[in-house]
């Protein structure tokens, strides 16, 4: 999987490097949601499955590509990597402390692909996937692959652009002793300043 990962992020740097318009620096955070699946044999004990998704944070590189500057149509292309953080708890039943209780930081490397359009002057919306690689996980399995799909709105200002993201993850990307699957839903704002 990680020559998968390098791969792409590869490619997308060599695409970038032939037709690119403008490239830059990228920052996003927010925060979101986890759909949650229990083992069979957790989902038979007493009590529940809890996880608080707290906040996610990335550093990228995007290229802006413009296949002609008079169309509305332009496509971003992004590498970086990132963190999620959330906490978690197990078989709390009322007036008891949780079986099981925690904490968890999950890293990941990505690639991003968006094809937009100006909807009027800065104002862009666009959607696309986020092939992600989580590497590196305390507190459950850490080698997973999602592909989030991709939805934004954009305003580009002069010095830099903020954008708001949603990621609808489609791939298990999530498993611990308690828990079957995971599935992130991510809302995001970003910005992004080019050179």
């Amino acid at each position: 999987m990680k020559h998968v990962m390098l791969f792409i992020v590869l490619c997308l740097l060599s695409l970038g490097a032939q037709g690119q318009t403008e490239s830059g620096i990228i920052v996003e955070g927010g925060t979101g949601n986890i759909k949650t699946k229990l083992t069979p044999s957790a989902a038979a004990a007493a009590g529940s499955y809890d996880v608080d998704y707290k906040y996610n944070l990335s550093l990228g590189y995007k290229f802006r590509l413009h296949a002609n500057q008079a169309s509305p149509f332009f496509f971003d292309l992004e590498a970086g990597l990132g963190m999620k953080y959330y906490d978690y708890t197990f078989g709390k039943m009322p007036g008891e402390p949780a079986l099981v209780k925690g904490s968890a930081k999950r890293f990941s490397a990505f690639a991003t692909g968006t094809a937009n359009y100006t909807l009027y002057k800065g104002l862009s919306i666009g959607a696309g996937i986020q092939p992600t690689w989580y590497f590196s996980q305390n507190g459950g399995n850490s080698r997973k692959f999602d592909i989030p799909a991709i939805g934004r709105i954009a305003y580009r200002f002069k010095a830099f652009e903020v954008g708001l993201n949603y990621k609808h993850g489609l791939m298990n990307s999530l498993k611990t002793d308690h828990l079957k699957s995971g599935k992130f839903r991510e809302y995001n704002l970003s910005v992004w300043v080019p050179f």
